[in-house]
């Protein structure tokens, strides 16, 4: 038992006559508690952006065997869309930061809820920005690979494909579509388990706050 879980206890079993001092003692830790989460919510995302980007420097900087990934990698998309990602996850984490900062023991009741609430919804909408976002740039991937791709140019051109062009590209697009989604649904499990966790402490700590304000 911890030591909020100890407060809580002496605060429900004690005698009314000084209820305050305790209810204020319970909200003092529980804000403790949610900028701890929150911290964690920044560190964790600085990480990934930290590694995610130091694999595209990496695979940049030593370049790939592969003519067709240099081209795509080189390509005016994927410069664009990096460019678009770096930005977006740069102001995910200055919305995580002031969502750190916000959060303090000293405030009222419903401010601490209020940003508890915007905490968790900051972090919601980053882990959906991210499987939508990576489905959608997957999805255009795709479509250039089925367009440029040296191997299926060189099916096409050798005639074995005749009169069935349409239905190879529909059935790739597909298996990849597939085989993307299930990627993606991966990635979310994987979030799930990383934020997931924190997000379901805070919001412990949110309902908490609302029972202590009836």
């Amino acid at each position: 038992m911890d030591q909020l879980d100890i407060l809580k206890e002496k605060w429900n079993t004690q005698n009314r006559e000084y209820p305050q001092v305790s209810a204020d003692s319970i909200k003092k830790m529980l804000a403790q508690k949610s900028t701890s989460i929150v911290k964690w919510l920044l560190i964790i995302a600085i990480i990934e952006f930290v590694v995610m980007s130091s694999i595209n420097f990496l695979y940049s900087f030593l370049g790939s065997p592969d003519e067709f990934t240099k081209e795509l990698m080189n390509s005016n998309f994927m410069k664009i869309s990096w460019a678009i990602h770096i930005v977006a996850i740069i102001y995910f984490i200055y919305l995580f930061y002031k969502n750190y900062k916000n959060i303090s023991a000293t405030q009222p009741t419903r401010s601490l809820m209020k940003n508890i609430i915007k905490t968790r919804k900051t972090m919601k909408w980053y882990i959906w920005y991210n499987i939508i976002g990576g489905f959608i740039s997957g999805m255009i991937t795709t479509v250039y690979m089925l367009n440029n791709h040296p191997l299926i140019n060189e099916l096409m051109e050798s005639g074995k494909m005749e009169g069935h062009e349409t239905m190879f590209y529909v059935l790739t697009f597909l298996i990849l579509t597939v085989i993307y989604i299930i990627f993606l649904g991966f990635i979310y499990l994987i979030y799930m388990l990383i934020y997931g966790i924190l997000l379901k402490r805070l919001k412990n700590n949110y309902e908490e706050l609302k029972r202590m304000e009836v």
